[in-house]
């Protein structure tokens, strides 16, 4: 699973250019491990430098219904914060969340989310740059003080049972949403499931990021400080999650 999350991590955008001069991208971020199944160069061609990730548009470009503003993080960890999560300090600041409902056990994948706080990724990064003997240098966005959240959907047992791709994620102090905050970015985590007929489900995974300060003013106002984080595929809201004390006390939230 870590690894997984970390080779999704890098996923990007790619833009492609044929001979007619004709370009096209991949629509969705493609992981380093699933680019070999996406893409044949041919004798004598290289790939460049990957396009960043794209992220996704808001609810608002999605509906044109107007939303509150997503909070952009307010200064990045410090240096000394950086080097003490390169060191492995707080690397368990992650928490997985199952969707525990009676439905959601029949699939072949439970619908679940992963919270990271940034010293976690940045922990698990440099873990993974040692094993393969590379040096590994935080990118700006990978220090902001965020919180990650890394939603999947469900997908059932046969291919014709389809599946739910995230298409948005979002915070809530209630279930009634008194208080609802935005992510300042997403991006989506494609995932294919296919059957011994060769016969494809794609399904879509997604990362968004929050401020701290936004989670703060959601625990802020939620009673006893345990907050939701909504799920949807679509218009839908497929889960409600309630981030108890005990998830944030794992996250090491303060």
């Amino acid at each position: 699973m870590r690894d997984m999350v970390l080779d999704e991590q890098k996923a990007a955008l790619l833009l492609l250019q044929f001979e007619d001069g004709a370009k096209r991208d991949t629509c969705a971020a493609i992981s380093p491990k699933r680019l070999v199944g996406y893409i044949q160069l041919a004798p004598g061609e290289t790939l460049g430098p990957a396009a960043g990730p794209a992220a996704t548009p808001g609810p608002a470009a999605a509906t044109g219904a107007a939303s509150p503003p997503a909070a952009q993080p307010v200064g990045g960890l410090s240096d000394d914060e950086v080097n003490s999560a390169l060191s492995g300090v707080g690397r368990d600041h992650w928490v997985w969340i199952e969707d525990q409902g009676l439905m959601a056990a029949q699939g072949a994948q439970t619908p679940s989310i992963t919270l990271y706080l940034p010293e976690a990724i940045l922990a698990m990064q440099n873990e993974s740059a040692k094993k393969q003997f590379l040096k590994y240098e935080p990118t700006e966005e990978e220090r902001q003080r965020a919180l990650t959240v890394v939603a999947e959907g469900y997908v059932a047992k046969n291919v014709l049972g389809g599946c739910n791709s995230i298409t948005r994620i979002i915070l809530l102090s209630d279930p009634s949403g008194t208080i609802v905050k935005e992510a300042y970015l997403s991006e989506p985590l494609e995932a294919t499931w296919r059957n011994v007929f060769g016969t494809s489900n794609y399904c879509q995974a997604l990362r968004a990021k929050f401020s701290l300060e936004d989670v703060r003013q959601v625990r802020a106002a939620a009673k006893d400080g345990e907050f939701y984080i909504a799920v949807f595929a679509s218009s839908v809201n497929t889960k409600m999650y309630k981030i108890k004390h005990k998830h944030q006390s794992k996250l090491g939230l303060k």
